[in-house]
């Protein structure tokens, strides 16, 4: 029933339509960002930082100079 199937015809057809295809959504997205404006990319690059940052993200500076100091040595651990 099926020996009258031809697979190599119709798998080469299905990779050629699926590489046409990945390969056009490649290009329009490059053609898109090649011709992007200067105060579009301004805006894109500062996107994440639009929203405000929590205190506790902000200050790791602090935070992590403020944990230096009260660091532990070997011979203030107890041993198990």
């Amino acid at each position: 029933m099926f020996s009258r199937i031809v697979y190599e015809d119709s798998s080469a057809f299905f990779t050629v339509v699926a590489f046409a295809f990945a390969a056009s959504i490649f290009i329009t997205i490059s053609w898109r960002a090649i011709r992007m404006r200067r105060p579009q990319v301004e805006h894109l690059e500062n996107l994440p930082f639009l929203t405000p940052t929590p205190a506790c993200v902000r200050d790791e500076s602090q935070s992590r100079s403020a944990h230096a100091g009260s660091q532990t040595t070997s011979e203030d651990t107890p041993l198990h």
